[in-house]
């Protein structure tokens, strides 16, 4: 038995090479990279994480920077100058966030790991946060601190019904819809299913399972993903 998630799909779909060094070769570990994006990406997820568990009456500006600052990761950043410039970009987007967004809100779940089986599969996800609508229905918010012409449109839609697979299955409750929320921009994609729609995503990610056990080659996708790969060294597709 596989496990599935997001991110595990989304490195499947976009490039089966990718997969393979990583999951099954285990070359991971071996050629990580430390990239300014994901430790700017951590910071952000945690300051929000840790802001909505201290008392609505804490919740201020100056606490929720001093939250950043705590929570700051300083891997990936090539000089200081350029930690600083991220560092006020982050300040930006919390001032922005705190403006705009409801923080007086208590979150049924903040940043919850999950997993569940669906048929001979596995299900894992991390949701960043979830808010109760009433007793029995919730939303999902999912932080993005990159840009939505980044994103895989069925990639994001695969991520959403797992969540809401997960969740419901947990908690016994129904998720209304999922909120891909990104944070550099403010803006938010929402993402709702049917019953009908909500079944066929999953057969689709059944579907992806079977294609990974099944599959006897892997080979590399050429994309603009690839100079974000931490395995471009040893890629075939890699002519300098």
């Amino acid at each position: 038995m596989i496990t599935l998630s997001p991110f595990k799909i989304s490195i499947f779909l976009n490039c089966p090479l990718r997969y393979k060094f990583h999951y099954i070769d285990k070359l991971y570990k071996k050629y990580k990279k430390e990239r300014n994006y994901l430790s700017f990406g951590d910071s952000l997820h945690r300051t929000l994480r840790d802001f909505f568990k201290i008392g609505v009456e804490e919740r201020n500006f100056e606490n929720l920077e001093k939250i950043y600052r705590k929570n700051w990761l300083r891997k990936g950043y090539a000089s200081l100058e350029e930690e600083k410039e991220w560092g006020l970009k982050g300040i930006k987007i919390l001032k922005r966030f705190y403006q705009l967004e409801d923080f007086k809100v208590k979150p049924f779940l903040l940043e919850k790991s999950l997993h569940s089986y669906y048929r001979s599969f596995r299900l894992f996800g991390r949701i960043d946060r979830a808010d109760l609508i009433n007793e029995e229905q919730v939303i999902i918010i999912d932080y993005k601190t990159g840009k939505i012409k980044e994103e895989s449109e069925i990639v994001n839609k695969l991520a959403a019904a797992i969540y809401k697979f997960l969740l419901e299955k947990n908690y016994h409750k129904k998720v209304i819809k999922v909120i891909n929320y990104y944070l550099l921009s403010q803006k938010k994609v929402f993402y709702t299913f049917s019953e009908e729609e909500f079944k066929n995503y999953l057969q689709l990610i059944e579907n992806i399972g079977l294609a990974i056990l099944k599959a006897k080659d892997f080979p590399f996708k050429k994309s603009s993903l690839c100079k974000y790969c931490d395995f471009i060294e040893i890629c075939p597709g890699n002519n300098g």
